[in-house]
């Protein structure tokens, strides 16, 4: 186990509270969800308005994308709450609410969004999580739980109410879970009622906490004073006494022997059967300072991933608790938005080889670089204030047939495509 003196400790703390107090334009990251695709690990959140999606490439953690949703009807852009990766026919797609609306987004050539449809209610019931529960996708507010079909149609709904903090709903095909007024509720969904309370510890009810259940059905859960292990009968099976700090998530893999949970200083991966420490790590200043460890998710990759929101960064560590990857938080005065969504236009859509049409676009970053790619041919553009742009091409010498245009911004790399046939 690490060694740390008592005191360096609690120093450390108290500079992590002041400077957490004295820099507040920076944006927080404090949930999100991960997945495995390809071997590859992948990562999206929706906490700064933004979805936001990362891929770990070696020991770097790489935005590859971040779009907010553009509202066509008031010309305007509004934000995203919460974000969610799925796997379906062997693609990945990354699920995003915003509002009323549920928005369906394939990962393109494994780092491009690229939206499939959205949908949006006609019974103005706001969306605060889009999560699976079990085996399908489902959308979670205040009021209910509802579940949904691959094709982005209602299939299930639960009056299930989470007034209090949405994002502490989760389940399985057979139960929903839900922590709200000091209490861990268990409803069965074949009865469609809350069959158990179990009472826990907080000193703030209106906090974040994810459940995790395991391959067995029991229950792990941290409060502000114990990480606990429960069964489904609500009976204590075992705990382990942390640092009296806020409890947050519960994460770990089915079939494997550790449990970690976050508590805000750090985290700390515990023996499942026992309760025992096995290892644990500060993340305060682990990857930059202002760190807080919050969300919390366990992937499998060459072993356990621990993915953590942590504040001021998003935190890739290994089985071992050492820092594998991060990405830092930005302020908002250095973030720069795109201010419409992407679209491309030409003056024809065929032509002979050697001739010229002009192809215009716009949806991107205000003043990025952009890279035209033409049947192969590329040239360079550049995107004006408003992030549109007007280019003349020269139709390549390709032979007769339908080709690509695709226009990718150089920073963001944000890209758009359409076809063109050359005569």
């Amino acid at each position: 186990m690490k060694k740390i003196v008592i005191f360096t400790v609690i120093l450390g703390i108290i500079s992590l509270i002041f400077v957490s107090y004295s820099q507040g334009k920076t944006k927080s990251y404090y949930s999100g969800d991960s997945l495995i695709y390809q071997d590859k690990l992948y990562i999206v959140t929706a906490n700064t308005g933004n979805l936001e999606l990362f891929r770990l490439e070696g020991d770097n953690l790489n935005r590859l994308e971040k779009i907010k949703p553009f509202d066509q009807r008031f010309n305007k852009f509004g934000s995203f709450y919460d974000a969610h990766l799925r796997i379906e026919d062997s693609k990945l797609y990354v699920y995003a609410i915003s509002d009323f609306s549920l928005y369906k987004y394939e990962v393109k050539n494994e780092r491009s969004l690229s939206l499939v449809t959205s949908v949006k209610n006609s019974y103005w019931e706001w969306y605060n999580r889009v999560d699976d529960i079990g085996s399908r996708l489902a959308t979670i507010s205040a009021k209910s739980v509802k579940i949904w079909s691959n094709d982005m149609q209602v299939i299930d709904e639960y009056t299930f109410s989470n007034e209090e903090v949405p994002y502490n709903v989760s389940g399985n095909d057979h139960f929903l879970f839900n922590i709200q007024n000091g209490k861990l509720y268990i409803y069965d969904r074949e009865s469609r009622t809350v069959i158990r309370e179990i009472a826990l510890n907080f000193k703030n009810n209106k906090s974040a906490h994810k459940v995790y259940l395991d391959e067995n059905e029991n229950l792990y859960v941290v409060d502000d004073y114990f990480a606990k292990k429960f069964s489904l009968e609500g009976n204590l099976l075992d705990s382990f006494k942390h640092l009296d700090y806020e409890g947050f998530d519960m994460g770990a893999r089915n079939f494997s022997q550790y449990v970690y949970f976050s508590n805000g200083v750090g985290v700390v991966k515990l023996n499942k059967e026992t309760m025992s420490v096995n290892d644990w790590t500060w993340t305060g200043g682990i990857a930059g300072p202002r760190g807080w460890a919050m969300g919390l998710d366990v992937v499998n990759l060459n072993g356990d991933k621990v993915v953590v929101f942590n504040n001021a960064n998003i935190l890739v560590l290994d089985v071992n608790l050492n820092k594998v990857a991060s990405f830092q938080a930005q302020d908002e005065e250095d973030e720069v938005y795109a201010t419409e969504n992407l679209f491309l236009n030409m003056d024809k859509n065929r032509a002979a080889i050697n001739s010229q049409v002009s192809l215009n676009g716009g949806g991107f970053l205000p003043n990025e670089d952009l890279t035209i790619d033409f049947a192969g041919i590329k040239q360079g553009s550049k995107s004006d204030q408003r992030g549109r742009f007007t280019q003349i091409l020269n139709v390549p010498d390709k032979p007769i047939g339908v080709y690509d245009i695709k226009v990718e911004g150089v920073n963001s790399k944000m890209s758009y495509s359409m076809t063109f046939k050359i005569e």
